[in-house]
This record gives structure tokens, C-alpha cells and sequence, in this order.
């Protein structure tokens, strides 16, 4: 999700820059656009390190319920 928002808002800022030609352009680029692609990158790289987790963690949850599911001693 934060990919795609993050290519869009590059895209879009990118187009923005090219057409700068004043002062006040390129301080919307260094004063709004710079630093919300650079949170949109944030977002993502969060994003990123939270589904790893979350898949950490339900592995080993997995891993835990077998355990016990053996330790029960059930047969499937």
C-alpha cells in the first residue's frame, strides 16, 4: 500500500520539480514535498519491519500450538 503511495507522490513531486523555475517553487519542493515523500518512505519501511513481525509472530504461534497439540497427546 505504501509503495504505491509512495511511487505516486514521487511521481507526482517529480513532475512539480521539473516545472520549477522560481525561489518559491523550490521551496515548496525542499518545504512540503521533500519532506512528505521522505514520511511516505518512513511509512513504508514501518509498514515493511510490522508485516515481518506479524509473520514472526504467528509462526511462532503456530509453532507453539503444534507443540502443544503433541504434548496433549491427541493423534490426527
Amino acid at each position: 500500500m505504501f509503495d504505491e503511495v509512495f511511487g505516486m507522490a514521487a511521481m507526482c513531486a517529480g513532475s512539480f520539480r521539473e516545472g520549477v523555475r522560481d525561489t518559491f517553487g523550490a521551496s515548496i519542493v525542499d518545504d512540503v514535498l521533500d519532506p512528505i515523500l521522505k514520511e511516505v518512505d518512513s511509512l513504508r519501511i514501518f509498514n515493511a519491519d510490522f508485516q515481518q513481525k506479524t509473520f514472526d509472530i504467528d509462526r511462532t504461534l503456530n509453532d507453539a500450538r503444534a507443540l502443544q497439540f503433541e504434548d496433549s497427546g491427541w493423534t490426527r
